[in-house]
């Protein structure tokens, strides 16, 4: 896409009012995509036009239903409709996981195993790493066809 990439941290409304559409991305962690609610709110404050967003996570992107469950975890009713949203799986790695999330991710797989989702308890047993360069062509197609319009 040719654009900058800049932590949240560095950034203020100020600096996202240089551009007309801002990109965010971040992980789903415990329903909630990092950082999201800062960024809105920055760009609330900002005079960027277009806010797109997207998240990372360790459910499969074949979990729609989870998937869009959590997305009103994140964004209003409103948003949802007007906010371009998109997930790409990504991957666990246990091995660099706190101990807090470890135990969250134990329960979590307790709770899929009574719903008995099998892929998605498969994909919960072991670190592993799915992320694939495919996964952001939806999010890339729909940039470069705004900036054609």
């Amino acid at each position: 896409l040719n654009c900058s990439a800049v932590e949240l941290k560095k950034v203020s409304a100020e600096t996202m009012s240089e551009y007309k559409t801002i990109i965010f991305g971040g992980r789903f962690h415990a329903g909630f995509v990092d950082g999201l609610k800062n960024a809105k709110a920055l760009f609330e404050k900002s005079t960027a036009e277009k806010l797109i967003v997207f998240a990372t996570g360790a459910t499969p992107n074949s979990a729609t239903e989870m998937i869009e469950e959590a997305w009103k975890n994140n964004l209003t009713t409103e948003e949802m409709d007007k906010v371009p949203h998109f997930y790409m799986q990504g991957g666990l790695r246990y091995e660099n996981m706190p101990f807090g999330d470890k135990l969250m991710m134990k329960v979590f797989a307790a709770m899929v195993k009574r719903k008995k989702e099998k892929d998605m308890l498969k994909a919960l047993n072991t670190s592993y790493d799915h992320t694939s360069k495919e996964y952001i062509e939806p999010l890339a197609d729909f940039v470069l066809g705004e900036e054609r319009r």
